[in-house]
């Protein structure tokens, strides 16, 4: 084939919703990083100097080594080349082909964008399937994360077989460039596009379909060379829509695993509510509310804005493919505005309109736990105070025996000091043993003294015991039983 070309188109967002308006994702640069690595097998000086070429790159003065800016760029157009062009690759040799090439960088409103083409230097150099390899397939599928778009290779070739055979080679393109891969290809439709044959390829990785990656053969063979600088802009503008709109469904139905995930926790929490669970843990149930609520709302929220993602691109898709061509040119891209986009919006309706049910009953889950709980603390707070009522009236009963005991024994040794002091009176007497002539004798006053001063003490003590108790008893007595105001007879 000649005037071979082989364009690889490769779509990263730069911002995603979690980041303000004015940064930038910590992975915006993985796309260039893939095309400093590519280097290592297609050795351009260009792409190994990428960094000093790019505006959002920027020169730390101190280390001397280009850093990736991390606020947002402002840009007028779309370009991110310092000069606003094209960056040209000098031709470099593979095996004795000269391989030469050019690179677009874009900045797409949210995503990073390149195109890099590469092309034999001598475009009438004829290239077989079989020198595909010189070209490095393996290394022109570039890494992905989680914020790739897509990644679409595009051929292009010249050749004079007749269009019953241009499937064929086509097909051995294709084959001969995945050869030392992990991909598979398989044609998924073919049209034409500014009447030239264009067969489109889905790639497959093991078993499974790999939606990141899109094979596209364009072949001439009526000596028609299409006009493709004046529908450039439209090709890599669809080209970016549909990956987006891809990247947004397969993001929504991972929200939605997820989403049904929590929902399944959220179903473990009420089997485990009852509505007699202990304050503690019903406190403890309800602290675990919050971050399922958070989990639901935040995967509830990134389905509805995959939706408004697929919605509005669906709509820019469209608008791309008018610019491109006739109606009647690649049919396949317009199936997959009119059904798949439709099949993809409903299929995100069916999912909200599954979770959004969840929503609520998160709410009313939350309220009755609530509700439990505070009903609960009541009855905590009740019986708190009941204990620390009775332990305060016990203090009081405590405070009120000691009074009690401090005025009787106040009293006794009072009234005992009193008497006793008689004993001073008598106290130089002399006391006789008794005799045959005087058997009975009082005792002397000391001890008389001691004995009236006990049997005192003793009575006026029983007496200020029993006084104290009754005035300080009663007052607190008739409060306690006193008629509440509710119970009070009414007045005339």
């Amino acid at each position: 084939m000649k005037n071979f070309s082989i364009s690889v188109c490769f779509f990263h967002l730069n911002q995603t919703l979690d980041e303000s308006l004015d940064r930038v994702s910590s992975d915006a640069y993985l796309i260039w990083e893939n095309l400093i690595q590519l280097s290592e097998k297609l050795p351009f000086t260009e792409l190994k100097d990428l960094k000093s070429k790019l505006v959002c790159y920027e020169l730390d003065r101190e280390s001397n080594i280009f850093q990736p800016k991390t606020e947002a760029l402002n840009l007028i157009n779309e370009w991110l080349t310092q000069d606003q062009e094209r960056i040209e690759l000098a031709a470099i040799q593979q095996n004795g082909l000269s391989i030469s090439g050019n690179l677009n960088p874009y900045l797409f409103h949210d995503t990073y964008a390149f195109d890099l083409s590469l092309f034999p230097e001598n475009p009438d150099q004829d290239i077989t399937p079989e020198e595909l390899y010189l070209f490095e397939p393996s290394s022109l599928f570039l890494e992905c994360s989680e914020n790739t778009l897509g990644e679409t290779i595009w051929f292009y070739g010249e050749t004079e077989v007749a269009n019953a055979e241009c499937q064929d080679v086509s097909d051995k393109l294709v084959t001969s460039f995945l050869k030392n891969t992990e991909f598979k290809a398989r044609l998924v439709d073919r049209g034409s596009l500014l009447k030239v044959a264009l067969f489109e390829y889905e790639i497959s990785q093991g078993n499974q379909p790999n939606k990141l990656y899109r094979i596209l053969v364009w072949i001439s063979n009526q000596g028609i060379s299409p006009d493709f600088p004046v529908v450039y802009d439209a090709l890599l503008g669809s080209l970016w829509t549909r990956h987006k709109i891809e990247y947004a469904y397969q993001r929504g139905r991972e929200s939605y695993i997820e989403v049904r995930k929590v929902y399944s926790e959220l179903q473990a929490k009420i089997k485990e509510f009852k509505q007699n669970k202990p304050l503690e843990e019903l406190q403890k149930l309800l602290e675990s509310i919050p971050e399922i609520s958070m989990q639901y709302q935040r995967q509830l929220r990134n389905l509805q804005g995959h939706y408004t993602t697929i919605k509005v691109n669906q709509i820019n898709y469209r608008n791309y493919l008018n610019k491109i061509g006739e109606p009647g040119d690649i049919s396949s891209w317009r199936k997959f505005d009119e059904i798949t986009c439709k099949h993809y919006l409903d299929q995100i309706e069916t999912h909200l309109s599954y979770i959004q049910p969840g929503k609520d009953l998160i709410g009313e889950f939350v309220n009755t736990l609530r509700g439990l709980v505070e009903i609960e603390q009541a009855k905590s707070d009740r019986q708190l105070q009941e204990t620390l009522n009775i332990k305060e009236n016990r203090e009081k009963e405590k405070d009120l025996n000691l009074q009690i005991t401090i005025a009787v024994v106040g009293v006794g040794i009072g009234v005992a000091g009193v008497v006793s002091s008689s004993y001073t009176l008598a106290v130089d007497k002399r006391w006789d043993f008794p005799s045959p002539q005087h058997p009975l004798l009082w005792p002397h006053p000391f001890f008389m003294a001691i004995i009236i001063s006990c049997l005192c003490g003793g009575i006026f003590g029983g007496v200020a015991f029993l006084t104290a108790r009754k005035l300080l008893i009663k007052p607190s007595s008739v409060e306690a039983i006193s008629p509440s105001p509710e119970n009070q007879p009414p007045s005339d």
